[in-house]
């Protein structure tokens, strides 16, 4: 039986399956009998004849085969199953992954952290303001004597006086010597030991404001609207890898689909054969060969429900959701995915012109010129007007000094420019130019980097509708294939080995559709978020 030409046609397809046991295949590989087969006495040794197998099949279980040619509602209909009525989309992952993420909080709070720059940077327009007040403890000192010088004895003075008939003249004669009198006394400054003092300043910096504030404003407004233009870019990103999650969540649960209509499809062909062995028209080896096949079918889709199982956890940890079951997918996989509109060159220009990254990227440019001219302002001689108003006790501006508040005011304009600050300011403008040719080199590397991105998206979608159009005729060509197999088998004119290989390359080509229609979804998704959308 060994020698057999259908049996080594079976036996040798077996090993190239993998399905028989190591042990098996070195037995066949020897042309001695596998251990794990038991043997077959009588006539059952030999090969049945198709008239044999034939008979046996009339009264054998039908098998489940594909009910005729594959067509286009055959494929909406497996691409379908995956989803389930109020299920999760591509595009609800993408915006509850959006509202999680911790990248795009932190992008926020960047925004947050340019605006508060920025508001800092307005106040510069405004008169700075600035209020004192001064207590100062004088210590005690000892002041000189002022004016002072001896007259006479004014009892002779005012006799004197009254020697004088004219009334007139006499009333003039003791004004003068009383004047005198009083002027002949010695006086003394007042030392005042507590003294306090308010101050209020107002300066404007005229020169800052044209040639330094004015340019830093509008740098830090620029930086603000690149880092808003990085929230955009991050969102993108954070809600790509969540489609991208999403559809190997579906290929997973596809997987798990076809692996379990594998399992069920080698069942019946079990049972089948097992009627052509119970019936003696087919050897005991054909029956373990299906065996074999069927217990690496439950491994397949153990393995299947394993990789829905981490497929599952990975997106739920993106929409950072607890591990509470399985998630129901509610996309419609079996809708066409229209191509793109627009030509690759099309693409191009339009992903130039709103990628969030390039936004960024031009903005963070304009904001360094900006941030050059600010820094050649500081080189300029400074320009300023301050107006003071002073309340103290006691007040300087007036003498002599006295034990109370009195009020005062001066204005100034200031002109200053130190050959220092010139010389920093020498040194950051040269820093931000260095600064501004890393930028200018950043966005030079960042648009080839877009390009490329864009033509490998472009020709990723077309390649994948290709492959998608080719599952679908290699889907029907297996269907076919296992079809004419399978009544082959069932008439006795091909053997079991011909049937697994056909039950193979069927399930092979359901996996390759559900690839393909996923990777087609998938592909469009890359398209679209390459070019900024």
């Amino acid at each position: 039986m060994l020698h057999h030409p259908r049996f080594v046609a079976a036996f040798f397809s077996a090993l190239l399956l993998g399905a028989l046991p190591a042990h098996a295949q070195d037995a066949a590989a020897q042309g001695a009998p596998a251990q794990d087969a038991p043997a077959q006495e009588g006539p059952a040794q030999d090969a049945p004849t198709p008239e044999e197998t034939a008979r046996a099949a009339e009264t054998a279980e039908p098998a489940t085969r594909p009910g005729g040619p594959s067509s286009e509602e055959e494929v909406r209909a497996q691409l379908a199953a995956l989803a389930e009525p109020g299920g999760l989309t591509a595009d609800q992952a993408a915006a509850r992954a959006v509202e999680t993420a911790p990248s795009v909080r932190r992008a926020e709070a960047s925004v947050r952290v340019a605006e508060a720059a920025a508001r800092q940077a307005w106040q510069g327009f405004f008169p700075q303001f600035e209020a004192s007040f001064r207590y100062t403890r004088l210590s005690d000192i000892d002041q000189p004597d002022f004016g002072g010088f001896e007259i006479g004895d004014p009892a002779v003075l005012e006799g004197a006086t009254e020697a004088v008939d004219d009334p007139d003249a006499r009333f003039l004669w003791q004004q003068l010597i009383s004047g005198l009198s009083s002027t002949s006394e010695s006086f003394q400054f007042p030392v005042i030991l507590n003294q306090y003092a308010f101050r209020a300043t107002v300066t404007y910096p005229v020169s800052n404001v044209l040639f330094t504030i004015l340019p830093g404003y509008r740098a830090s407004e620029t930086a603000a609207e690149a880092q808003r233009a990085q929230i955009r870019g991050e969102q993108r990103q954070v809600a790509l890898r969540a489609r991208e999650a999403f559809y190997e969540l579906a290929r997973a649960r596809g997987t798990l689909v076809v692996a379990e209509k594998a399992v069920e499809q080698v069942e019946a062909h079990q049972r089948q054969v097992q009627a052509l062995v119970d019936a003696g028209a087919a050897a005991r080896v054909d029956l373990l060969r299906v065996q074999a096949q069927l217990a690496q079918a439950n491994v397949n889709a153990a393995r299947a429900r394993g990789g829905v199982a981490l497929a599952t956890r990975a997106l739920q940890v993106l929409l950072h959701e607890e591990p509470s079951g399985s998630l129901r997918l509610g996309e419609d996989f079996s809708q066409t995915v229209p191509p793109p509109s627009e030509s690759l060159p099309e693409l191009t220009a339009r992903a130039l012109d709103q990628r969030p990254e390039i936004v960024a990227m031009q903005q963070v440019e304009e904001a360094r010129e900006r941030a050059i001219q600010a820094d050649l302002g500081r080189r300029y001689p400074q320009l300023a007007l301050q107006a003071n108003l002073d309340y103290a006790n006691p007040n300087n501006r007036f003498i002599p000094q006295q034990e109370e508040f009195n009020a005062s005011w001066d204005i100034s304009v200031l002109l200053r420019w130190s050959p220092n600050e010139f010389g920093d300011a020498r040194q950051r403008v040269e820093t931000a130019r260095a600064q501004l040719l890393e930028v200018q080199a950043d966005m030079a590397r960042l648009e080839d980097a877009v390009r490329l991105e864009g033509a490998q998206a472009f020709e990723e979608l077309r390649s994948a509708q290709l492959a998608f159009e080719a599952s679908k005729v290699g889907l029907h060509a297996a269907e076919e294939s296992y079809r004419v197999r399978f009544d082959q088998l069932q008439a006795g004119a091909a053997v079991t080995s011909d049937v697994i290989d056909a039950e193979a390359e069927l399930t092979r080509a359901r996996l390759e559709v559900v690839d393909a229609a996923i990777g087609v979804r998938l592909a469009r998704d890359r398209l679209d978020a390459s070019v900024g959308e």
